[in-house]
């Protein structure tokens, strides 16, 4: 039988990715983010949501990519991530919500070898989505909490 699952599909640098909706708490207006010294570069610092602090991760940056533009639309997706039996919450910096949806199991694929823009760790299937290819994000890998926790080597 053919399974359905529901994605948050939202746009950073133009494209659009995917999330399974899951792992979404909840969006919520980009907000001030207060820095925490010496992190990796794409961590942008902390930010206080109902009395919650969680990290902020750039996600074009966390790709190796420029660094996300604050707009307008700019949001914070809050997602869920497992850590040693204990569940986080961890914000990711994107550019504008784009929809959530229903994606068939018929219309996932794997990662091609090539042509993503994206590392392929950070992907882990493509969505076909309105005649388009969309990369379904691995928020494990994305959101590795030993990675993003280490201290940044490049200092000054």
């Amino acid at each position: 039988m053919m399974e359905t699952k529901q994605y948050f599909l939202f746009i950073s640098n133009g494209d659009i990715y995917a999330i399974e909706a899951l792992n979404v708490m909840e969006i919520v207006e980009y907000q001030n983010i207060t820095k925490v010294p010496m992190m990796n570069d794409y961590v942008k610092g902390v930010t206080n949501i109902r009395g919650n602090i969680i990290a902020v991760v750039d996600l074009l940056q966390r790709f190796g990519l420029r660094e996300t533009k604050i707009l307008d639309k700019t949001s914070l997706a809050i997602l869920r991530k497992k850590h040693n039996d204990k569940e986080l919450q961890i914000a990711i910096i994107i550019d504008e919500v784009y929809e959530v949806d229903n994606i068939s199991d018929i219309n996932i694929e794997t990662v091609p070898s090539f042509g993503t823009r994206v590392d392929k760790r950070f992907i882990s299937r493509m969505a076909k989505y309105n005649d388009e290819f969309v990369p379904i994000l691995d928020i494990d890998t994305i959101l590795d909490i030993d990675e993003i926790s280490e201290l940044s080597n490049n200092k000054g």
